[in-house]
């Protein structure tokens, strides 16, 4: 399971990992059925406080979209149950941070376009 953190990011942590997960569900990289690694162990992973990780989980429990099963551990829903204006919110968020970031570094429309073309080919 890929998740970045980004310290420089105005979103809190939690959200950023909550979000994440959300969009490997979404995107089919992880799967329904599939156990996530536990609060501790991603937390470790990540570098995060255990409770940061820790509601992330509760939050994404509360959505239906993973189940904390105590010893047995995390299990994935599905992504039937990821809200469609949720998934688009998370896509408005994720593009405008990541404009007003670029914007910092006074890129041009067109290096941008040109760039996400090229890495669209490169990941999809």
């Amino acid at each position: 399971m890929n998740i970045v953190i980004d310290t420089e990011s105005p979103l809190a942590v939690y959200l950023q990992i909550k979000n994440q997960i959300k969009g490997l569900i979404n995107s089919g990289e992880i799967a329904q059925s599939t156990k996530l690694p536990s609060i501790r162990k991603l937390a470790s992973l990540l570098g995060v406080a255990i409770n940061t990780v820790a509601r992330a989980y509760y939050e994404l429990e509360e959505e239906k979209i993973i189940k904390l099963d105590g010893r047995r551990g995390t299990v994935v829903v599905g992504a039937a149950d990821i809200n469609m204006d949720d998934r688009r919110m998370f896509l408005e968020r994720l593009t405008e941070e990541f404009l007003l970031r670029s914007k910092e570094y006074q890129y041009s429309q067109e290096e941008i376009e040109t760039i996400i073309k090229e890495k669209f080919k490169e990941i999809y």
